[in-house]
């Protein structure tokens, strides 16, 4: 059984790479920030699958999986208010969530699931707020799909997780499930950030 789930985790981190990276490439040219965001997280899925014996650098994948799923919706949300040209709350929204890897060290873990919740619940906001004006419905999907680790159960630093279940259902299923979602999510947000720029290009 072990085994088993072993395979189907691992399975899971290489289509959301996969699904990350691709987006990463697609919007590149277009959406520069986006494309950063996931490729942080096709970065830190791709280092999960690998085989970490030593414990200071299983750590550090749990660190490049956090700030991949806190940054990675926030980068994708400034995407959606550059569009729109609300420029100063994307920015506000930046500077101020990359302050939150920055003070880690000096924050408790309730403390830091906290934070990390707000993070994920003002990117989430901004990007609901400017899709749903927008009338883009893959957005308002993506943006969803793509925030769920966070909200629901966001890691910390190190191997915790602040999970509103047990530690051993939010380690197991449950993360198996919101990364996959998180894929989901990659492929809508890269379509709604495509559909969002053709529609601004044809009202001008």
């Amino acid at each position: 059984m072990d085994v088993v789930q072993e395979s189907i985790a691992v399975f899971v981190e290489i289509i959301l790479s996969l699904s990350a990276l691709q987006a990463s490439v697609h919007l590149f040219k277009d959406h520069r920030a986006p494309s950063v965001g996931f490729f942080l997280v096709a970065c830190s899925s791709a280092v999960a699958v690998l085989p970490l014996s030593s414990p200071s650098l299983a750590a550090a994948q749990k660190d490049l999986e956090w700030v991949a799923e806190t940054l990675g919706p926030v980068l994708s949300a400034f995407g959606f208010l550059w569009l729109s040209e609300d420029r100063s709350t994307a920015h506000v929204l930046l500077i101020g969530s990359t302050l939150l890897p920055l003070l880690a060290d000096w924050l408790s873990a309730d403390g830091l699931v906290v934070l990390s919740r707000c993070v994920g619940l003002s990117a989430l906001s901004c990007s609901l707020t400017v899709c749903l004006f927008a009338g883009n419905a893959a957005g308002v999907v993506g943006s969803v799909a793509f925030s769920l680790p966070t909200l629901v159960a966001p890691r910390v630093t190190g191997a915790t997780m602040g999970s509103v279940m047990s530690p051993q259902v939010a380690g197991g299923l449950l993360r198996r499930v919101l990364k996959a979602i998180m894929a989901v999510g990659c492929w809508t947000t890269k379509t709604a950030l495509d559909k969002f720029l053709q529609d601004l290009k044809g009202w001008d």
